[in-house]
């Protein structure tokens, strides 16, 4: 089916018309996923979604959690996701999700339905502003007119073709905010609008976008080879495609390359990997030598590992960084040249000679990794009792390589980020703004699109957080497993300098609270393993059935403890 085959000049009213010129437009962009919360001023757009058979539709009551779904969705497929919200303070909630979206570079779209201006600041029910509600953080906002026959609708096609060629040239969010005036809702009566849409001259009988933009794809760096001889150091953040992940990884491997491998890019079994970087950074001799680099370069953005900026921060050699797009990278201010590219383009232009110079620092990073690892970190680990670093460190064994995972903020992922070695799969994250919020949503949106089994592994506060997001599990089609890590509150405060007095009441705020009840009411299997093989029979039997929690109930402040114990350890390891 062609996409114009679907569109009709016959409507009950202008706003519904303008509305299917709205949807119609975003899905010859090759746009399919709408998200949509219930509400009336935007019914014009609810139907003509609704109506249209290549729009996939995806509902949820609560519009919080529906931007964090949609966030998913659009993480998952690396393509636009659609938001249809009504007036008022529903707009307002799609807030957290946009934020995330500007700092993670994701591409939603918000159509926010509005009164007419004759409404606003008067008092009529649920009219707020909500113009620029979003502040700085779209990429671009437009404000569209109250439809009407007397503005040709090359107006709202024309203002849908530039906010998406913005978006694609600086991904993030873009809003448009649409007034519509009653009526909103059709009738029998029907009108022919195709005289009104003349000026649209081929359009309605094509396939295409109104306006389309050349760009040019290519981009042709100089051949050079200023890394033989050098000490390099290559460190992969968060990469959204896994084949520019691979392709890093396999570079490293080739020219013998040392490489960091964040948890988020999925490369943590990459042969040239140094496992434990973020641990191994804690020892002064590790560090000092580590510094002798002569090139740092950094694919992709958003790192884990606090102690790994703290060397980027200090280092004193070339910093390069390799990355998509214009969005600054670079919170220690020492990038020396970024290339706005794709990590294969990059590779591609490298002349890398055969050399024997970086070998004997390269050879004492490994041999320093070797006698941490083997002396200290997994002598310490074998010994640990059912643990939240146990349980990380459990699951990366029993990953399945065809399944996904969905890491929470906080302790999660700081955790997976030291201890999981062996995982294939992979793994999404929200860390653009690194908030609690939506984690749930998010997760879910992420199964949605690629509807492989996947696994959250996330925080009690987080959880609490986002818990009517359980609602929309019913929608998934492959399992969904939860693995919630229970130690009454924000444990991860044990690790900071908060003082002790106020630490309990005013940051931790333990909840004494289970989620065996919530479970229940969702109808989700609820597992509480109280050992460390009960959870490996648990997480088996999650594999097998249907969707699933896994409830890790531990102390607040084991995991801090255990943490400083092996920090110690390693400090003060001779190597």
């Amino acid at each position: 089916m062609k996409v114009s085959d679907v569109f009709s000049a016959n409507a009950s009213n202008i706003n519904l018309l303008w509305a299917s010129l709205f949807v119609e437009e975003l899905i010859r962009h090759g746009i399919s996923d709408f998200c949509i919360a219930p509400g009336s001023r935007s019914t014009p757009l609810t139907l003509a979604v609704a109506n249209h058979p290549c729009a996939k539709t995806h509902i949820h009551f609560d519009e919080r959690g529906l931007g964090f779904l949609a966030l998913g969705l659009s993480q998952a497929s690396q393509k636009p996701v659609v938001i249809i919200t009504t007036s008022g303070t529903a707009v307002a909630n799609l807030y957290p999700a946009v934020i995330e979206a500007k700092q993670s570079g994701l591409p939603l779209i918000v159509i926010s339905a509005d009164r007419p201006a004759s409404l606003i600041d008067c008092d009529a029910n649920q009219a707020i502003e909500q113009q620029h509600i979003f502040a700085r953080y779209p990429v671009f906002f437009a404000q569209i007119v109250q439809p009407s026959t007397d503005i040709k609708a090359n107006y709202l096609l024309t203002t849908i073709d530039h906010g998406l060629n913005k978006q694609q040239n600086q991904p993030g969010p873009i809003h448009f905010n649409i007034a519509f005036a009653e009526p909103l809702y059709p009738t029998a009566e029907m009108t022919n609008y195709q005289g009104y849409l003349t000026s649209l001259k081929e359009w309605p009988s094509n396939n295409r976008p109104f306006t389309q933009f050349v760009r040019n794809k290519t981009l042709t760096l100089p051949k050079s080879n200023p890394l033989t001889g050098k000490k390099v150091l290559v460190i992969m953040a968060k990469i959204a495609d896994q084949k520019q992940e691979t392709a890093v990884s396999q570079f490293c491997e080739k020219n013998n390359i040392l490489l960091f491998s964040d948890i988020q890019s999925s490369q943590c079994s990459a042969t040239n990997n140094l496992p434990y970087y973020d641990l191994l950074l804690i020892n002064d001799n590790f560090n000092a030598l580590l510094q002798q680099a002569d090139i740092v370069i950094q694919f992709g953005e958003q790192l884990i590992s606090k102690r790994l900026a703290t060397f980027i921060n200090n280092f004193k050699g070339k910093l390069q960084q390799v990355a998509p797009g214009e969005t600054r990278i670079d919170p220690h201010h020492q990038v020396d040249k970024r290339f706005s590219c794709d990590a294969t383009q990059w590779i591609d232009a490298q002349i890398i000679e055969p050399s024997d110079t970086n070998n004997d620092w390269h050879n004492a990073l490994q041999q320093c990794h070797q006698q941490i690892a083997h002396q200290v970190i997994q002598p310490f680990l074998s010994i640990q009792p059912y643990s939240e670093m146990k349980v990380v460190e459990q699951l990366d064994k029993q990953l399945p390589s065809t399944s996904q995972l969905f890491i929470g903020n906080s302790m999660p992922i700081r955790l997976a980020d030291m201890f999981m070695l062996k995982n294939k799969c992979p793994i999404y994250t929200n860390r653009g703004a690194s908030g609690i919020d939506g984690l749930l949503a998010t997760a879910i949106g992420v199964a949605k699109h690629n509807q492989k089994i996947t696994t959250l592994l996330i925080g009690d506060n987080s959880f609490l957080y986002d818990l009517n997001s359980l609602a929309m599990i019913k929608q998934l089609h492959s399992h969904f497993i939860i693995i919630v890590i229970n130690n009454d509150g924000g444990s991860i405060f044990n690790q900071l300098p908060v003082p002790e007095l106020q630490k309990e009441i005013f940051y931790q705020l333990p909840h004494g609270l289970n989620f065996k009840a919530s479970c229940e009411q969702f109808c989700i299997d609820y597992y509480n393993p109280n050992q460390l093989i009960d959870f490996e029979a648990s997480y088996n039997q999650c594999l097998q059935g249907k969707h699933s929690l896994i409830e890790v109930t531990l102390e607040n402040q084991q995991s801090a403890t255990q943490l400083q114990q092996l920090k110690e350890q390693i400090q003060y390891a001779t190597i």
